[in-house]
């Protein structure tokens, strides 16, 4: 048997971090200048279920010279940090009342951008890309992991809610 050339090393973070913010530069920025005005934001981030009260928190964080504009290096600083934890930009209860079936159902048909009835790890992709753009593959496999209870590759309205809703606590066994 011939001997095997030199192993390739593994790339976990394809694409890459700078990649991301490019990619989520382009998908906030809808006129295609060079900086993310504070509706460009506002808009992208309720797109994928965010209220606009808590994108307008989000993106003065990020805006230090409050020029209502973000440009690469602001922007940038937000692909670094991101937004945390995706579940931690709904507040713990906020799903807890009947009234609010009607607001997970919206988050929900946000992130099912097909329409399916489920949200696949490309959907969620998207989600992450515009919350987060920093993330890993891992990270995002993790997230679907969590979410997809029943294991079967997509994440329905029913295990939607329940990850919306779970505190986070980890689970006897």
């Amino acid at each position: 048997m011939p001997p095997k050339g030199p192993k390739k090393p593994k790339r976990t973070n394809k694409p890459s971090p700078l990649q991301r913010m490019k990619e989520a530069f382009n998908l906030v920025n809808k006129n295609a200048d060079s900086v993310i005005s504070r509706e460009e934001f506002v808009q992208a981030m309720e797109a994928v279920g965010i209220p606009q009260d808590k994108a307008l928190k989000l993106f003065a964080r990020f805006d230090p010279d409050g020029s209502g504009e973000l440009d690469n290096e602001e922007f940038f600083a937000f692909a670094a940090k991101g937004c945390g934890e995706v579940k931690g930009l709904f507040k713990p209860g906020e799903f807890d009342d009947e009234e609010d079936v009607e607001k997970i159902v919206g988050v929900f048909q946000k992130w099912d951008t097909d329409g399916d009835g489920v949200i696949s790890v490309d959907e969620l992709e998207r989600v992450l890309i515009v919350l987060n753009p920093s993330f890993t593959k891992k990270d995002l496999m993790m997230i679907f992991k969590q979410a997809d209870a029943n294991k079967d590759g997509k994440i329905d309205y029913h295990e939607f809610t329940a990850w919306l809703k779970d505190s986070g606590k980890k689970k006897k066994r």
